[in-house]
Protein backbone atom coordinates (compact mmCIF):
# COMPACT_ATOMS: atom_id res chain seq x y z
CA UNK A 1 0.00 0.00 0.00
CA UNK A 2 1.57 3.30 -1.08
CA UNK A 3 1.96 6.08 1.39
CA UNK A 4 0.45 9.48 0.63
CA UNK A 5 2.93 12.14 -0.49
CA UNK A 6 3.97 14.43 2.35
CA UNK A 7 2.42 17.87 2.32
CA UNK A 8 4.78 20.68 1.31
CA UNK A 9 6.31 22.56 4.20
CA UNK A 10 4.53 25.79 5.04
CA UNK A 11 6.39 29.06 4.51
CA UNK A 12 5.85 32.16 6.60
CA UNK A 13 4.97 35.30 4.61
CA UNK A 14 4.80 38.91 5.77
CA UNK A 15 2.17 41.11 4.10
CA UNK A 16 0.80 44.64 4.02
CA UNK A 17 -2.71 45.34 2.75
CA UNK A 18 -5.54 47.89 2.68
CA UNK A 19 -8.68 46.44 4.23
CA UNK A 20 -12.29 47.07 3.13
CA UNK A 21 -12.56 50.12 5.40
CA UNK A 22 -9.44 51.72 3.86
CA UNK A 23 -7.10 51.11 6.78
CA UNK A 24 -3.56 49.86 6.28
CA UNK A 25 -2.73 46.65 8.12
CA UNK A 26 0.17 44.19 8.19
CA UNK A 27 0.78 40.73 9.54
CA UNK A 28 2.03 37.22 8.81
CA UNK A 29 0.45 34.17 7.18
CA UNK A 30 1.72 30.64 6.69
CA UNK A 31 1.06 28.92 3.37
CA UNK A 32 2.53 26.26 1.10
CA UNK A 33 2.87 28.66 -1.85
CA UNK A 34 2.92 32.36 -2.64
CA UNK A 35 -0.46 32.12 -4.36
CA UNK A 36 -2.08 30.59 -1.28
CA UNK A 37 -0.45 33.22 0.94
CA UNK A 38 -1.79 36.01 -1.30
CA UNK A 39 -5.27 34.52 -1.13
CA UNK A 40 -5.17 34.35 2.67
CA UNK A 41 -3.71 37.83 3.10
CA UNK A 42 -6.27 39.31 0.69
CA UNK A 43 -9.27 37.69 2.32
CA UNK A 44 -12.39 39.74 3.20
CA UNK A 45 -11.83 42.12 0.32
CA UNK A 46 -8.42 43.42 1.38
CA UNK A 47 -6.16 44.87 -1.34
CA UNK A 48 -2.67 43.38 -1.07
CA UNK A 49 0.25 45.84 -1.18
CA UNK A 50 3.32 43.74 -0.37
CA UNK A 51 3.95 40.05 0.21
CA UNK A 52 7.35 38.56 0.91
CA UNK A 53 8.61 35.31 2.36
CA UNK A 54 10.18 35.44 5.82
CA UNK A 55 13.33 33.28 5.95
CA UNK A 56 13.40 30.48 8.47
CA UNK A 57 15.35 31.07 11.65
CA UNK A 58 19.03 30.11 11.44
CA UNK A 59 21.57 29.32 14.15
CA UNK A 60 23.00 32.48 15.65
CA UNK A 61 26.42 31.85 14.12
CA UNK A 62 24.88 31.96 10.63
CA UNK A 63 22.66 34.97 11.13
CA UNK A 64 23.25 38.41 9.69
CA UNK A 65 24.39 40.11 12.90
CA UNK A 66 25.44 43.38 11.29
CA UNK A 67 22.41 44.12 9.13
CA UNK A 68 24.12 43.60 5.79
CA UNK A 69 21.37 41.41 4.43
CA UNK A 70 23.36 38.20 4.60
CA UNK A 71 25.35 38.32 1.37
CA UNK A 72 26.95 41.70 0.86
CA UNK A 73 26.07 43.32 -2.45
CA UNK A 74 28.95 45.24 -3.98
CA UNK A 75 28.45 48.46 -5.88
CA UNK A 76 30.14 46.93 -8.92
CA UNK A 77 27.60 44.08 -8.95
CA UNK A 78 24.69 46.49 -8.81
CA UNK A 79 26.26 48.58 -11.57
CA UNK A 80 26.62 45.53 -13.82
CA UNK A 81 22.97 44.63 -13.25
CA UNK A 82 21.73 48.14 -14.07
CA UNK A 83 23.83 48.16 -17.24
CA UNK A 84 22.43 44.80 -18.32
CA UNK A 85 18.84 45.84 -17.66
CA UNK A 86 19.22 49.18 -19.45
CA UNK A 87 20.76 47.47 -22.49
CA UNK A 88 18.05 44.80 -22.64
CA UNK A 89 15.22 47.27 -22.15
CA UNK A 90 16.81 49.58 -24.70
CA UNK A 91 16.57 46.69 -27.17
CA UNK A 92 12.78 46.83 -26.60
CA UNK A 93 12.54 43.63 -24.57
CA UNK A 94 9.73 43.39 -22.06
CA UNK A 95 10.59 43.81 -18.39
CA UNK A 96 10.04 40.16 -17.53
CA UNK A 97 12.18 38.98 -20.46
CA UNK A 98 14.95 41.41 -19.51
CA UNK A 99 14.82 40.20 -15.91
CA UNK A 100 15.10 36.56 -17.03
CA UNK A 101 18.18 37.28 -19.13
CA UNK A 102 19.77 39.49 -16.46
CA UNK A 103 19.17 36.80 -13.83
CA UNK A 104 21.20 34.27 -15.81
CA UNK A 105 24.40 36.32 -15.62
CA UNK A 106 23.76 38.16 -12.35
CA UNK A 107 26.29 37.72 -9.52
CA UNK A 108 25.41 35.32 -6.75
CA UNK A 109 24.51 38.11 -4.31
CA UNK A 110 21.75 39.39 -6.62
CA UNK A 111 20.27 36.14 -7.91
CA UNK A 112 17.78 35.66 -5.06
CA UNK A 113 16.46 39.26 -5.08
CA UNK A 114 16.21 39.22 -8.88
CA UNK A 115 14.26 35.96 -8.81
CA UNK A 116 11.82 37.48 -6.34
CA UNK A 117 11.49 40.64 -8.45
CA UNK A 118 10.79 38.53 -11.55
CA UNK A 119 8.12 36.57 -9.68
CA UNK A 120 6.43 39.80 -8.57
CA UNK A 121 6.55 41.27 -12.08
CA UNK A 122 5.02 38.09 -13.53
CA UNK A 123 2.28 38.38 -10.89
CA UNK A 124 1.39 41.83 -12.23
CA UNK A 125 3.29 44.01 -9.80
CA UNK A 126 5.04 47.13 -11.20
CA UNK A 127 8.79 46.80 -11.63
CA UNK A 128 9.59 49.66 -9.25
CA UNK A 129 7.39 48.25 -6.47
CA UNK A 130 8.98 44.84 -6.95
CA UNK A 131 12.39 46.46 -6.45
CA UNK A 132 11.16 48.34 -3.36
CA UNK A 133 10.42 45.03 -1.64
CA UNK A 134 14.19 44.38 -1.43
CA UNK A 135 15.80 47.54 0.02
CA UNK A 136 19.03 45.74 0.92
CA UNK A 137 19.64 44.92 -2.75
CA UNK A 138 18.06 47.90 -4.51
CA UNK A 139 18.45 51.34 -2.86
CA UNK A 140 15.67 53.89 -2.71
CA UNK A 141 17.13 56.03 -5.48
CA UNK A 142 17.10 53.07 -7.88
CA UNK A 143 13.46 52.40 -7.00
CA UNK A 144 12.53 56.04 -7.56
CA UNK A 145 14.37 56.19 -10.88
CA UNK A 146 12.62 53.02 -12.04
CA UNK A 147 9.25 54.45 -11.00
CA UNK A 148 9.92 57.64 -12.95
CA UNK A 149 10.97 55.61 -16.00
CA UNK A 150 7.81 53.52 -15.79
CA UNK A 151 5.62 56.62 -15.49
CA UNK A 152 7.10 58.18 -18.64
CA UNK A 153 7.57 55.00 -20.68
CA UNK A 154 11.35 55.47 -20.84
CA UNK A 155 12.56 52.90 -18.33
CA UNK A 156 15.51 51.74 -20.43
CA UNK A 157 16.77 55.28 -20.99
CA UNK A 158 16.42 56.23 -17.33
CA UNK A 159 18.29 53.12 -16.20
CA UNK A 160 21.03 53.81 -18.76
CA UNK A 161 21.55 57.30 -17.32
CA UNK A 162 21.42 55.87 -13.81
CA UNK A 163 24.14 53.39 -14.80
CA UNK A 164 26.32 56.31 -15.90
CA UNK A 165 25.81 57.91 -12.48
CA UNK A 166 26.70 54.68 -10.69
CA UNK A 167 29.77 54.24 -12.89
CA UNK A 168 31.10 57.68 -11.99
CA UNK A 169 30.55 57.00 -8.28
CA UNK A 170 32.32 53.67 -8.58
CA UNK A 171 35.24 55.39 -10.32
CA UNK A 172 35.51 57.92 -7.48
CA UNK A 173 35.35 55.12 -4.91
CA UNK A 174 38.13 53.20 -6.66
CA UNK A 175 40.24 56.37 -6.77
CA UNK A 176 39.82 56.94 -3.04
CA UNK A 177 40.55 53.31 -2.15
CA UNK A 178 43.66 53.22 -4.34
CA UNK A 179 44.94 56.47 -2.86
CA UNK A 180 44.39 55.21 0.70
CA UNK A 181 46.45 52.03 0.28
CA UNK A 182 49.87 53.67 0.62
CA UNK A 183 49.01 55.84 3.68
CA UNK A 184 47.40 52.80 5.33
CA UNK A 185 50.58 50.76 4.82
CA UNK A 186 52.62 53.63 6.28
CA UNK A 187 50.44 53.71 9.40
CA UNK A 188 50.67 49.94 9.84
CA UNK A 189 54.46 49.93 9.50
CA UNK A 190 54.84 52.92 11.79
CA UNK A 191 52.58 51.31 14.39
CA UNK A 192 54.64 48.13 14.25
CA UNK A 193 57.90 50.01 14.71
CA UNK A 194 56.57 52.09 17.60
CA UNK A 195 55.08 48.99 19.26
CA UNK A 196 58.40 47.14 18.91
CA UNK A 197 60.39 50.00 20.42
CA UNK A 198 57.97 50.77 23.25
CA UNK A 199 56.98 47.20 24.07
CA UNK A 200 60.33 45.42 23.68
CA UNK A 201 63.32 47.72 23.47
CA UNK A 202 62.41 50.27 26.16
CA UNK A 203 61.53 47.67 28.87
CA UNK A 204 64.80 45.83 28.17
CA UNK A 205 66.81 49.05 28.79
CA UNK A 206 64.92 50.12 31.90
CA UNK A 207 66.76 47.82 34.41
CA UNK A 208 70.10 49.32 33.39
CA UNK A 209 69.12 52.64 35.00
CA UNK A 210 67.92 51.20 38.31
CA UNK A 211 70.94 52.60 40.15
CA UNK A 212 71.19 55.27 42.85
CA UNK A 213 71.81 58.74 41.49
CA UNK A 214 71.11 57.76 37.88
CA UNK A 215 68.27 59.55 36.13
CA UNK A 216 66.37 57.57 33.54
CA UNK A 217 65.97 59.01 30.05
CA UNK A 218 62.70 60.83 29.28
CA UNK A 219 61.35 58.15 26.92
CA UNK A 220 61.78 55.43 29.57
CA UNK A 221 60.12 57.58 32.25
CA UNK A 222 57.22 58.31 29.88
CA UNK A 223 56.66 54.63 29.01
CA UNK A 224 56.88 53.55 32.66
CA UNK A 225 54.48 56.33 33.70
CA UNK A 226 51.88 55.25 31.14
CA UNK A 227 52.28 51.62 32.17
CA UNK A 228 51.86 52.58 35.85
CA UNK A 229 48.67 54.54 35.19
CA UNK A 230 47.19 51.70 33.17
CA UNK A 231 48.15 49.08 35.74
CA UNK A 232 46.78 51.07 38.69
CA UNK A 233 43.73 52.83 37.23
CA UNK A 234 42.71 50.54 34.38
CA UNK A 235 39.04 50.34 35.55
CA UNK A 236 38.83 54.13 35.50
CA UNK A 237 40.47 54.32 32.06
CA UNK A 238 38.15 51.68 30.60
CA UNK A 239 35.12 53.30 32.24
CA UNK A 240 36.04 56.72 30.87
CA UNK A 241 36.54 55.35 27.36
CA UNK A 242 33.28 53.40 27.54
CA UNK A 243 31.37 56.44 28.77
CA UNK A 244 32.85 58.57 26.00
CA UNK A 245 31.86 56.04 23.35
CA UNK A 246 28.35 55.72 24.83
CA UNK A 247 27.85 59.50 24.91
CA UNK A 248 29.10 59.84 21.33
CA UNK A 249 26.82 57.02 20.17
CA UNK A 250 23.83 58.66 21.90
CA UNK A 251 24.56 62.05 20.31
CA UNK A 252 25.58 60.77 16.88
CA UNK A 253 22.06 60.68 15.40
CA UNK A 254 20.60 63.61 17.33
CA UNK A 255 19.39 66.32 14.92
CA UNK A 256 21.44 69.06 16.54
CA UNK A 257 24.65 67.05 16.62
CA UNK A 258 24.03 65.75 13.10
CA UNK A 259 23.62 69.30 11.81
CA UNK A 260 26.79 70.34 13.62
CA UNK A 261 28.76 67.45 12.08
CA UNK A 262 27.49 68.19 8.59
CA UNK A 263 28.19 71.91 8.91
CA UNK A 264 31.70 71.17 10.16
CA UNK A 265 32.41 68.79 7.27
CA UNK A 266 30.86 70.95 4.54
CA UNK A 267 32.81 74.04 5.63
CA UNK A 268 36.15 72.30 6.15
CA UNK A 269 38.77 73.51 3.64
CA UNK A 270 39.86 70.03 2.47
CA UNK A 271 36.84 67.72 2.70
CA UNK A 272 34.13 70.36 2.24
CA UNK A 273 34.53 70.95 -1.53
CA UNK A 274 34.71 67.19 -2.14
CA UNK A 275 31.51 66.45 -0.20
CA UNK A 276 29.64 69.35 -1.80
CA UNK A 277 30.82 68.27 -5.24
CA UNK A 278 29.65 64.69 -4.69
CA UNK A 279 26.21 65.81 -3.51
CA UNK A 280 25.82 68.39 -6.28
CA UNK A 281 26.88 65.86 -8.95
CA UNK A 282 24.35 63.27 -7.76
CA UNK A 283 21.57 65.85 -7.56
CA UNK A 284 22.30 67.34 -10.99
CA UNK A 285 22.55 63.93 -12.68
CA UNK A 286 19.32 62.64 -11.14
CA UNK A 287 17.37 65.80 -11.98
CA UNK A 288 18.85 65.93 -15.48
CA UNK A 289 18.03 62.27 -16.11
CA UNK A 290 14.45 62.64 -14.94
CA UNK A 291 13.80 65.88 -16.82
CA UNK A 292 15.34 64.40 -19.98
CA UNK A 293 12.81 61.56 -19.62
CA UNK A 294 10.07 64.25 -19.60
CA UNK A 295 9.23 63.83 -15.92
CA UNK A 296 7.53 67.03 -14.65
CA UNK A 297 9.70 69.24 -12.45
CA UNK A 298 7.62 68.73 -9.26
CA UNK A 299 7.75 64.95 -9.68
CA UNK A 300 11.48 65.08 -10.41
CA UNK A 301 12.04 67.11 -7.24
CA UNK A 302 10.00 64.59 -5.24
CA UNK A 303 12.38 61.86 -6.42
CA UNK A 304 15.53 63.95 -5.97
CA UNK A 305 14.66 64.80 -2.36
CA UNK A 306 15.59 61.24 -1.38
CA UNK A 307 19.02 61.36 -3.05
CA UNK A 308 21.20 63.71 -0.92
CA UNK A 309 22.95 62.46 2.20
CA UNK A 310 23.35 65.87 3.84
CA UNK A 311 20.65 67.91 5.53
CA UNK A 312 21.61 71.14 3.75
CA UNK A 313 20.83 69.67 0.32
CA UNK A 314 17.68 67.93 1.56
CA UNK A 315 16.36 71.16 3.07
CA UNK A 316 17.06 73.07 -0.15
CA UNK A 317 15.20 70.44 -2.17
CA UNK A 318 12.28 70.43 0.27
CA UNK A 319 11.92 74.19 -0.13
CA UNK A 320 12.15 73.86 -3.93
CA UNK A 321 9.47 71.16 -3.91
CA UNK A 322 7.21 73.63 -2.08
CA UNK A 323 7.99 76.70 -4.23
CA UNK A 324 7.95 75.20 -7.74
CA UNK A 325 4.22 74.27 -7.67
CA UNK A 326 3.58 77.86 -6.56
CA UNK A 327 5.12 79.14 -9.82
CA UNK A 328 8.77 79.71 -8.91
CA UNK A 329 11.46 78.81 -11.40
CA UNK A 330 13.81 75.98 -10.44
CA UNK A 331 16.90 78.17 -10.04
CA UNK A 332 15.04 80.56 -7.73
CA UNK A 333 13.47 77.71 -5.78
CA UNK A 334 16.92 76.18 -5.16
CA UNK A 335 18.45 79.47 -4.02
CA UNK A 336 19.48 77.93 -0.68
CA UNK A 337 22.13 75.96 -2.59
CA UNK A 338 23.84 79.22 -3.60
CA UNK A 339 26.36 79.36 -0.73
CA UNK A 340 27.23 75.68 -1.16
CA UNK A 341 27.25 75.17 -4.94
CA UNK A 342 26.92 78.38 -6.99
CA UNK A 343 27.93 76.50 -10.17
CA UNK A 344 24.84 74.29 -9.93
CA UNK A 345 22.51 77.28 -9.64
CA UNK A 346 24.26 79.07 -12.50
CA UNK A 347 23.91 76.06 -14.79
CA UNK A 348 20.23 75.63 -13.84
CA UNK A 349 19.49 79.30 -14.50
CA UNK A 350 21.26 79.13 -17.86
CA UNK A 351 19.38 75.97 -18.81
CA UNK A 352 16.04 77.59 -17.99
CA UNK A 353 16.91 80.66 -20.07
CA UNK A 354 17.86 78.69 -23.19
CA UNK A 355 15.21 75.98 -22.63
CA UNK A 356 17.85 73.22 -22.31
CA UNK A 357 17.58 72.46 -18.60
CA UNK A 358 18.11 68.66 -18.75
CA UNK A 359 21.24 69.01 -20.88
CA UNK A 360 22.68 71.74 -18.65
CA UNK A 361 22.01 69.66 -15.53
CA UNK A 362 23.79 66.65 -16.99
CA UNK A 363 26.68 68.90 -18.03
CA UNK A 364 26.82 70.32 -14.51
CA UNK A 365 26.95 66.79 -13.13
CA UNK A 366 29.87 66.00 -15.43
CA UNK A 367 31.73 69.15 -14.33
CA UNK A 368 31.16 68.35 -10.65
CA UNK A 369 32.35 64.76 -11.07
CA UNK A 370 35.53 65.87 -12.84
CA UNK A 371 36.17 68.48 -10.15
CA UNK A 372 35.69 65.90 -7.39
CA UNK A 373 38.16 63.51 -8.98
CA UNK A 374 40.69 66.34 -9.39
CA UNK A 375 40.30 67.48 -5.78
CA UNK A 376 40.63 63.94 -4.46
CA UNK A 377 43.79 63.42 -6.50
CA UNK A 378 45.31 66.67 -5.21
CA UNK A 379 44.25 65.93 -1.64
CA UNK A 380 45.97 62.56 -1.57
CA UNK A 381 48.95 63.90 -3.51
CA UNK A 382 49.54 66.35 -0.63
CA UNK A 383 48.46 64.01 2.16
CA UNK A 384 50.84 61.15 1.32
CA UNK A 385 54.13 63.09 1.71
CA UNK A 386 52.71 64.95 4.72
CA UNK A 387 51.89 61.66 6.48
CA UNK A 388 55.28 60.27 5.52
CA UNK A 389 57.05 63.31 6.98
CA UNK A 390 55.05 63.32 10.23
CA UNK A 391 55.55 59.60 10.82
CA UNK A 392 59.25 59.98 10.01
CA UNK A 393 59.60 62.74 12.58
CA UNK A 394 57.77 60.72 15.26
CA UNK A 395 59.74 57.54 14.67
CA UNK A 396 63.00 59.45 14.26
CA UNK A 397 62.49 61.28 17.57
CA UNK A 398 61.72 57.97 19.27
CA UNK A 399 64.80 56.27 17.81
CA UNK A 400 67.01 59.22 18.79
CA UNK A 401 65.70 59.00 22.35
CA UNK A 402 66.52 55.30 22.46
CA UNK A 403 69.99 55.89 21.02
CA UNK A 404 70.60 58.58 23.64
CA UNK A 405 69.57 56.11 26.35
CA UNK A 406 71.93 53.47 24.94
CA UNK A 407 74.81 55.97 24.85
CA UNK A 408 74.08 56.94 28.45
CA UNK A 409 74.32 53.24 29.37
CA UNK A 410 77.80 53.20 27.87
CA UNK A 411 78.71 56.25 30.01
CA UNK A 412 77.55 54.37 33.11
CA UNK A 413 79.70 51.42 32.19
CA UNK A 414 82.77 53.67 31.80
CA UNK A 415 82.19 55.08 35.27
Amino acid sequence: MSRPAPAPAATRFRFEAIDASGRRRSGHVEAASRTEAAARAGANGARLLTLEAVPAAEPFWRRDLFGTGGTRIRGADRLALVKDLSTLLGAELTVDRALRLAHRQAPKSLKAPLAAVLADVLAGRPFSRALAAHPAAFPAEMVEMAAAGEATGSLGRVLADYAVSLERREAVRRTVVSALIYPALLFVMAGGIVGLVVGVLVPSLSPLFDQPGVEKPAVIRLVEGVQGVLATHWPLVLGTLGAGVAILAALWRRPGFLAFRERLLLTSPLLGPVLVGVEAARLARVLGTLLAAEVPVPAALAVARRIPKTRAFRDALAEAARRVPEGARLAAALSRLGPLSPLTLQMIATGEEVNRLPQMLLHAAHLHEEAVETRIGRLFAVMTPAITGILGLVIGALILSIMSAILSVNDLAVR
